[in-house]
């Protein structure tokens, strides 16, 4: 059994791009190269398996229901036995999602067993990652390393789904589930080389604060309502825009990634200046707009559309993490990025379902509206917190 990293002192160090921090975000961009190709799946589940808005809408649930089953013991597991394995097992777990994919043509047992696949796996391998950048932040600069951490991510959003159209027009499907197999196995090589990092110290005049008092309780409410409008956006746009006669869909990628990457980039210094409390709500704001505008200029602005979705995810989800973060203890902090990556899966498959029966029943309008409607009591509901105590 190895031993348990020493904490570390608040402000012990305060260099963020470090030679560990720096392989982590290499790990991290070869995770989300990985899932990021699943970014297009409702294509695949509408044009190649005949799956309507309800149908999607239900497979979109499935892994997003897995990942909030998964959350609180992949939390208790990050904080009481490390981070390291399980972005390793998160990682593998991405591999066979890709492998069980290459045996789905249909609607059925095998599509939901990928599904939670997928799910387990972003649970594990994101928590841990978050987590460990957490513990190797800075304790002044956590915005700005969420925001990094972020983007390795996000980079590949664009990446991963721009290819695996491309892969899919022109060669077929399984192509893609391979390229995603085998970049998850790649990361998972990569992330035994990473080292358990040392976890900030609790302060000595800090106060036990409980992982569901009412200030974090605002917190993972707000992260669940903001998944309305990500739902509508990622995962309705790509049947809305094949219905219309749209049939490539990778430019919505591409403008969100630019965007969410330099907000991100750039960014996550500011947010850390002008509170984290105020960006959150801000970018809410602007989050919930963007879903209605969708409706109104159609599938032929994906682009745009995109880019207005980067700036406010770009700014909101770094934003809102660490206004969690701060809002913990040291000691709970796997816990509560953990539960805060929950309430995001949770909203993100209740979201999908509702908003498929919605898009279904009556029609895509109505479904981006009510989305951007719930996104936008998000603002208020930090809010509340803020008249108490701003940040």
């Amino acid at each position: 059994m190895t031993a348990e990293p020493k904490p570390l002192a608040a402000d012990q160090d305060s260099r963020l791009l470090s030679r560990v921090f720096v392989l982590l975000l290499g790990a991290v961009s070869l995770f989300g190269f990985s899932w990021s190709f699943y970014l297009i799946l409702p294509k695949f589940f509408a044009a190649e398996l005949g799956m309507d808005a309800a149908g999607i809408g239900r497979a979109v649930a499935v892994e997003g229901l897995t990942a909030v089953a998964a959350t609180p013991l992949v939390g208790w597991l990050v904080d009481r036995h490390g981070r390291k394995r399980w972005l390793i097992l998160g990682n593998v777990m991405m591999a066979a999602t890709g492998f069980i994919y290459l045996f789905v043509d249909h609607e059925g047992p095998l599509l939901y067993l990928a599904q939670m696949c997928w799910g387990l796996g972003m649970v594990m391998g994101f928590n841990a990652a978050g987590t460990m950048t957490a513990d190797i932040a800075p304790s002044g600069r956590m915005a700005q390393a969420l925001g990094l951490f972020g983007a390795a991510n996000l980079g590949m959003n664009a990446v991963s789904p721009t290819i695996g159209e491309v892969l899919a027009d022109s060669v077929g499907w399984q192509y893609v589930f391979v390229a995603s197999a085998s970049a998850g196995l790649l990361a998972a090589l990569l992330s035994t080389r990473l080292k358990e990092p040392p976890r900030h110290a609790p302060q000595e005049h800090q106060a036990r604060r409980p992982i569901f008092g009412g200030s974090l309780m605002r917190v993972y409410g707000a992260t669940f309502v903001m998944t309305a409008a990500f739902t509508a956006l990622f995962t309705l746009h790509q049947p809305f825009a094949l219905e219309l006669g749209v049939t490539e869909v990778r430019s919505f990628f591409i403008g969100f990634a630019i965007v969410a990457l330099t907000v991100r980039l750039g960014g996550g210094r500011l947010i850390d200046r002008f509170g984290v409390l105020r960006s959150s709500v801000i970018a809410f704001c602007l989050y919930a707009a963007v879903p209605p505008i969708l409706g109104m200029l159609g599938p032929d602005h994906l682009f745009a559309i995109g880019a207005m979705m980067g700036l406010g995810h770009g700014i909101a989800y770094p934003a809102v993490t660490a206004l969690g973060i701060e809002r913990a203890d040291a000691a709970s902090r796997g816990m509560v990025v953990s539960i805060i990556h929950g309430a995001f899966n949770g909203g993100h498959a209740f979201f999908a379902y509702g908003l498929g029966l919605v898009a279904a029943a009556w029609s895509y309008g109505t479904a981006f509206w009510l989305a951007g409607a719930v996104t936008l009591s998000g603002a208020f509901i930090l809010s509340v917190s803020g008249r108490r105590k701003v940040v």
